[in-house]
């Protein structure tokens, strides 16, 4: 008797930015290595990401992941005004005006190479307020395919539920793949057909050992070290006290032989205030995962990457009294600070000791913001992400 015969699955992945790429592209590693799957990566920017990011071309080393670049219609005039508020330094006037205007039309999305006549899933980690996203969406329901929600973070504050995100246009999903304390910042997903997958793929066991490889660790003379602190920087907007903050990265400059890294949020966030000579502002080409390997301390308010350092057993502070926000677990209670006083003192600490937080701190850590099962998180994602697919197609 013969067996049957399988049909592959198109996976097609929309990626808009380093942050969005961070977070989906585990994902496409793992769908990339079931032999039944047709991966497809569409990099909606490709003048922000190319084939040369490490990450895209670590998985690209798989040659039947399908690469497309898929620019803006009239790309040349957000070019033209990206270059000049660049220069202006009010780049903000033209991601909130011409960027948000120029978009994408859905005859792009119907030259992408795949057969509709299989099962396929489109994968977006943002929503309708995303021109690329709100174009992916109607080629989806034109074609009755699949839809994921991948979230781009993992809401690492506590939410404040009189005051959700429900400005944030959420089309019905299939599947959203989020933490629990990110779903109570989105309560238009609560669609009643929508399957939800509590996780976050950028945070899973396999993906960091294979962040490993992409970003392979330096060797520090020891003889020549500095201490090295890293402040992760979000966006301003009205959570986080930007003085406050500058003043403790002048503050920690202080410090004897110190040499401070500076990495601002990775979609256009532009620092341009003096600081000391011993501070390094890095770009976007720099990853973070690169960047907390060679730290000794991720100094953070809300963003997502301090994980990345819980992760690889390295030190983490709250600037707890430089933003409005709590954190949502108090796994991380030892390494909150509330002065710049206080700051300095578990700079100290760590300096000596080298850590601040327990081994049952770190687990519960990872636990409350990564998932229960992050050991084994990816292949859990693809198995029910499959048994969805199934239920589908019956």
């Amino acid at each position: 008797m013969k067996s049957p015969i399988i049909k592959k699955i198109n996976y097609v992945f929309i990626v808009e930015s380093h942050n969005d790429l961070d977070m989906i592209v585990p994902l496409i590693w793992k769908f990339s290595t079931d032999e039944y799957a047709n991966v497809i990566i569409i990099n909606t920017s490709p003048g922000f990401l190319s084939v040369n990011d490490p990450r895209i071309a670590f998985i690209l080393k798989n040659p039947s992941v399908k690469y497309i670049e898929m620019p803006k219609d009239f790309k040349f005039l957000d070019d033209i005004s990206g270059y000049i508020y660049s220069k202006m330094k009010i780049g903000y006037f033209h991601r909130k005006y011409l960027n948000s205007t120029l978009g994408y039309s859905q005859k792009k999305f119907e030259k992408i190479p795949i057969s509709k006549n299989l099962t396929t899933v489109v994968f977006v980690s943002y929503f309708l307020d995303h021109k690329a996203v709100k174009a992916a969406f109607s080629w989806a329901n034109k074609y009755n395919f699949i839809k994921v929600f991948n979230n781009h973070g993992i809401t690492p504050f506590v939410v404040d539920k009189t005051k959700p995100d429900t400005y944030l246009i959420a089309p019905e999903f299939d599947i959203c793949i989020l933490t629990k304390n990110s779903a109570k910042n989105f309560p238009n997903l609560n669609y009643q057909k929508t399957k939800k997958i509590y996780a976050a793929p950028r945070f899973s066991k396999e993906w960091c050992d294979r962040l490993s490889e992409i970003y392979p660790e330096k060797l520090i003379d020891l003889k020549k070290k500095k201490f090295r602190p890293t402040f992760m920087l979000s966006k301003w907007l009205i959570k986080d006290d930007k003085e406050m903050i500058l003043s403790a990265i002048k503050k920690v400059s202080e410090m004897k032989d110190t040499e401070i890294t500076v990495k601002p949020h990775t979609r256009g966030m532009v620092l341009n205030e003096p600081l000391p000579s011993n501070v390094q502002i890095v770009g976007e080409e720099f990853h973070s995962r690169k960047i907390i390997q060679e730290s000794d301390v991720i100094i953070f308010t809300r963003s997502s990457i301090f994980l990345d350092a819980i992760l690889l057993n390295k030190p983490v502070i709250h600037l707890s009294y430089a933003t409005s926000v709590d954190l949502a677990s108090d796994a991380l209670n030892s390494c909150k600070t509330y002065s710049h006083q206080d700051l300095v003192a578990k700079l100290n600490i760590i300096k000596l000791s080298n850590q601040i937080y327990s081994s049952e701190d770190r687990k519960k850590c990872i636990n409350f913001y990564a998932g229960d099962n992050y050991d084994n998180m990816l292949n859990n994602i693809h198995n029910e992400i499959k048994l969805s697919v199934k239920k589908f197609n019956k």
